[in-house]
């Protein structure tokens, strides 16, 4: 690898992160060694790339300009590494963001993906609550609703149907609602943190709940319901195998309850997306869950 690829590849990825540190800790490398490789690119072009500080990293607008140019550099001679070599030289690090239900869904599908493409590897960032993905230092992320505004790109993915469920206990203790205007007589646990509101899209309308608990993960909520603190709207696959064990009951069957919208977001211009972060897309949109509809279709 020549010094002048290297260094480009080591200035995309502190312009992505912001940090150092954080790219000397996931290049096994020294910080003093990235801190020499971007000296080295600075003199190269004879600009400054990067203003440093005690608190935080920003790019100049030379490094601006150089970062779009490096970008489609690192990517495109990966990409010819791959087209020579053939799909068994994908290989590298793909970092994806990913909620708690679907971080899990896919968790347990990725032999799939490894098993293709044996050179790559995949870390989650696994959090309902995503960072930027400059700050989370991803390469791509699933977002709810609206993408990232820093995203290049973005990809639809799918709609995640949700389910307002409950445990026998608590049902058999405060009764079963019989309509949506019931849920304000109720228990409800609702995910959310701080001044959030805690409000439900049901039946076109927005409803507000209250209860004893809340919190900002999913899988605390899917507990507290479980554990028969109150009534829970939570993602259909995150609660399927409790009502199929009848750990949990679906609350107003009936119910028109909104979907979660779901898409990719990641940091390449089109023609610059490395074939790793192809491969793990690729997987993303074949794996997402069958029980769910692609965009366009409305659940019925």
């Amino acid at each position: 690898m020549s010094d002048l690829y290297q260094n480009l590849q080591t200035f995309a990825r502190v312009a992505e992160r912001r940090s150092f540190t954080a790219v000397a800790a996931e290049s096994h490398a020294s910080h003093t060694t990235i801190a020499r490789r971007i000296d080295q690119l600075e003199a190269h072009f004879g600009v400054c790339l990067i203003h440093r500080s005690t608190r935080k990293l920003t790019l100049t607008a030379e490094g601006e300009r150089l970062l779009n140019h490096a970008q489609r550099v690192v990517a495109e001679i990966a990409n010819v590494e791959a087209d020579l070599a053939g799909s068994t030289a994908i290989r590298g690090v793909v970092r994806v963001g990913v909620t708690t239900a679907l971080g899990l869904h896919y968790t347990d599908r990725l032999a799939h993906l490894i098993d293709r493409h044996p050179g790559l590897r995949v870390e989650f960032a696994v959090a309902d609550w995503q960072d930027s993905l400059i700050e989370s230092g991803v390469d791509l992320a699933l977002r709810v609703g609206d993408p990232a505004p820093e995203a290049l790109g973005v990809e639809p993915l799918g709609l995640i149907e949700r389910r307002l469920v409950a445990s026998p206990a608590y049902l058999a203790r405060r009764g079963v609602p019989a309509g949506v205007r019931d849920l304000t007589h109720h228990d409800c646990i609702t995910y959310g943190y701080g001044a959030m509101p805690a409000v439900w899209d049901i039946d076109g309308d927005t409803q507000r709940v209250q209860g004893p608990f809340r919190a900002n993960s999913s899988e605390a909520v899917h507990r507290a319901a479980l554990g028969g603190l109150g009534i829970a709207l939570l993602p259909h696959i995150q609660v399927a195998p409790a009502i199929a064990a009848g750990h949990l009951a679906i609350v107003l069957p009936d119910a028109v309850v909104a979907p979660l919208v779901l898409s990719i977001g990641h940091r390449f211009r089109a023609m610059g997306v490395p074939q790793r972060v192809r491969a793990v897309i690729g997987f993303l949109r074949d794996e997402f869950p069958r029980a769910s509809h692609p965009l366009g279709k409305a659940p019925g």
